[in-house]
């Protein structure tokens, strides 16, 4: 899989600037896609109105985006970013990737561990079983990481001559 971004809309006169991020999923179904920028360097910069670098937002919402089957398309969002002050600043785009073959694989491993658990009697008081032998984690999702590559933007004013 691949994260890309670019800038579609603003100027280095503007603090705001709207980025397309485009992710190739090697025609891997996408259960949930979330959304961050990193900030590398320089002035800061929120997304999305307001998110914080490294706060990961879902860009896409079901009432809007969802299709007839009810599939969400995650190959491209549109991310609005602001710089906080004039300057220079270098971000890269990241985003958490849950495919739809991880949450399946998930809600198995969490179907076997619930059985696993009622079969060894764990209970609120006997958090490893009656007998204390009741040792297995419950199981976590798995999400790939995928980070673009830097992105410079730009807030400056012009000098009249």
């Amino acid at each position: 899989m691949e994260l890309q971004v670019r800038k579609i809309k603003g100027s280095r006169f503007t603090k705001e600037e709207i980025l397309e991020v485009i992710i190739n999923s090697d025609n891997q179904s996408l259960d949930s896609v979330l959304h961050t920028i990193e900030l590398v360097s320089g002035v800061g910069v929120t997304h999305g109105g307001g998110g914080q670098p490294s706060e990961y937002l879902h860009y896409k919402a079901v009432e809007r985006d969802v299709d007839g089957d009810g599939i969400i398309d995650y190959s491209n969002i549109k991310m609005h970013v602001e710089q906080k002050e004039q300057g220079t600043s270098i971000i890269r785009v990241s985003c958490k990737v849950v495919t739809v073959a991880d949450k399946k694989s998930f809600e198995e491993a969490r179907s076997a561990y619930s059985d696993a658990a009622i079969e060894a009697g764990v209970t609120y008081e006997h958090p490893n079983g009656p007998d204390g032998t009741f040792i297995e984690k419950p199981p976590t999702l798995e999400t790939t990481i995928l980070k673009t590559g830097e992105l410079t933007l730009e807030w400056s004013s012009d000098t009249f001559v």
